[in-house]
């Protein structure tokens, strides 16, 4: 295997390591009653039972896709005239139409959490959790500029502005330990610490990258640099710092679902990450909230290494003699030799260093809230939701109504404004059947059931818990009745 087949080898890894669903947190979740693991999005909530303990691998299993700019229906269509489906690449697609609908920067985020651990009991001294989950983040960005060059090719004097073009893909373990507690009748405060281990990663940390076409020549300028961490791969240079040969862990490289579980924990790669919350009653009816969630970054120090394109290149075209061709030496193969010299030539410019530990921050969310009970039964929410991605901020705004029946069923319904998409209907539901307590909620399960074809993000939160000591509320203290929890 080349050089170049190793290194999409150990891209694959990563992918298979950190593939779905930035990885964002379900906002509906964060008014459901009824479910213990709502204190993953602000850990000043307290579950309404003594202790809980979720099933392995499903308390919770949270899965989220987003693109910024488009949607399946954009990509895949009905033919003008025949009974089949085509992309926007067909002779018969409208290219220019998904061209519209990007921005000058596109990303699509995905992010995979499955909680292996998490419990939760009472005491005096407050709500205690402790929880044990394999994280995955994935997040890649292009421009309009590198769609249109793709997609219609080069213009003559234009100039194509390719910078932010990037590929992130992390793969983490976390260890957190939560704790909430009333400090006043109508004030509750909590924090989480987690300690974090990393698997993998593969981080893009400068992108400038631009293409420039004239008459003459065409200019290619770039400054990029892409550091990763691969303890599951041994990288070999040779005396020129080139590399020679990337071996991969053969039972990764084989896909054998027994070795994941070799590079869990690994304190090659350390990190730290908290997370604070506060609620506060001003009124029995009105609950005001807000929390700060995965405030940290790991430090990836094992098995890393740097790859960088720096170059300033004219790239003149090709000068063919079609006296030259013959039965032995065709058009094609003329092609097929030019542009192997092209490839050669900017892949002179490419060059891979063993590389210094680098630190990664996490995508932190800031999340502030407001609901008011109409009802014992029934109160309405809205939420702000910040993400702090590692280029852009991405803001969101949900709004709910929630509804109670009791210890047994719990609903919500939530509309949430995100990429710039007014159609984002969520709904769920908390079912405690016994000691056994189930829910599913998703931000936009409406759009994906009844518009799938309109949807531009897909999240899901399932989680099956054991509950015990659920207690009665009165609703006449902050603690017996948290409005949203």
């Amino acid at each position: 295997m080349n050089t170049f087949s190793r290194l999409t080898a150990c891209v694959g890894v990563l992918v298979v390591l950190c593939t779905p669903g930035e990885a964002q947190i379900n906002n509906s979740i964060y008014y459901m009653q009824g479910v213990p693991q709502s204190n993953r999005v602000n850990p000043a909530f307290q579950p309404q039972c003594n202790f809980y303990i979720g099933f392995p691998a499903l308390a919770p299993v949270r899965v989220e896709l987003t693109s910024s700019s488009f949607a399946y229906k954009d990509i895949i269509y009905p033919h003008p005239s025949q009974d089949s489906l085509i992309t926007f690449l067909h002779p018969e697609g409208d290219r220019q139409a998904f061209l519209n609908q990007l921005k000058p920067v596109n990303y699509i985020i995905s992010d995979l959490r499955a909680s292996i651990l998490s419990v939760g009991f009472r005491t005096a001294a407050g709500f205690f959790s402790l929880d044990l989950t394999t994280r995955t983040d994935e997040s890649f960005s292009f421009t309009e500029d590198l769609a249109r060059l793709m997609i219609n090719g080069a213009v003559e004097g234009e100039r194509y502005d390719l910078d932010g073009t990037s590929v992130d893909m992390t793969a983490f373990d976390e260890i957190s330990l939560g704790w909430s507690y009333p400090v006043l009748e109508n004030l509750q405060v909590g924090a989480r610490a987690k300690m974090l281990f990393g698997i993998g990663d593969l981080t893009t940390q400068r992108s400038n990258l631009s293409v420039t076409t004239s008459q003459d020549a065409w200019n290619i300028q770039s400054d990029m640099a892409v550091s990763a961490s691969l303890p599951f791969a041994e990288v070999i240079y040779d005396d020129e710092g080139m590399i020679e040969d990337i071996i991969i862990d053969e039972d990764i490289d084989n896909l054998n679902p027994f070795a994941l579980p070799r590079y869990m924990f690994n304190f090659g790669n350390p990190g730290f990450s908290a997370d604070v919350g506060i609620n506060y009653r001003p009124i029995e009816q009105l609950l005001l909230s807000a929390s700060a969630i995965d405030i940290g970054f790991i430090s990836w120090k094992d098995q890393v290494h740097e790859a960088t394109y720096r170059t300033d290149y004219d790239f003149q075209g090709f000068e063919m003699d079609p006296f030259e061709f013959s039965d032995e030496y065709t058009l094609g193969d003329y092609m097929d030799s030019a542009v192997s010299q092209l490839s050669d030539s900017l892949l002179n410019f490419l060059k891979f260093t063993p590389g210094g530990a680098y630190s990664k921050r996490l995508n932190t969310k800031l999340y502030v809230g407001a609901s008011f009970d109409v009802t014992p039964n029934i109160n309405f929410g809205l939420l702000s939701r910040t993400g702090f991605l590692r280029d852009h901020v991405d803001q969101q705004f949900t709004a709910s109504a929630n509804f109670s029946t009791g210890r047994i069923l719990n609903l919500t319904l939530s509309y949430t404004y995100k990429n710039s998409s007014l159609r984002n209907l969520g709904a769920g539901f908390s079912l405690n059947l016994g000691p056994l307590n189930m829910y599913l909620v998703s931000d936009n399960a409406l759009d994906v059931l009844f518009w799938p074809q309109e949807a531009r993000s897909m999240n899901l939160w399932f989680g099956m818990n054991l509950v015990f000591g659920y207690r009665q509320f009165t609703g006449k203290i902050f603690n017996d009745k948290p409005l949203i929890y």
